[in-house]
């Protein structure tokens, strides 16, 4: 769904959201490919930013998971799909 053409009416707004629901938030919004966000902080690096923690945390978690599944290659294991998320939330 193509929606970006100069004609295309279009608003500028601030949508401030709780830390605790902005990521369900902002997932919602994504899904429906009709929004386009500003950086308001553009000075700032990446490694600057309040969230680079996280970003941290899910590398390393990354990098944990790609270690065993190395490991479990090695070893010839196999592996069973645990399921969806959706399923397992």
């Amino acid at each position: 769904m193509v929606r970006w053409f100069r004609s295309e009416p279009m608003e500028y707004i601030s949508l401030i959201v709780n830390e605790d629901a902005a990521h369900d938030c902002l997932a919602d919004l994504g899904k429906l490919g009709i929004l386009q966000f500003t950086d308001l902080n553009p000075e700032l690096t990446p490694f600057q930013r309040r969230f680079v923690s996280y970003v941290k945390r899910c590398d390393e978690l990354e990098r944990k998971l790609r270690f065993f599944a190395g490991e479990c290659d090695k070893f010839e294991l196999e592996l069973a799909s645990a399921g969806t998320v959706d399923g397992f939330l």
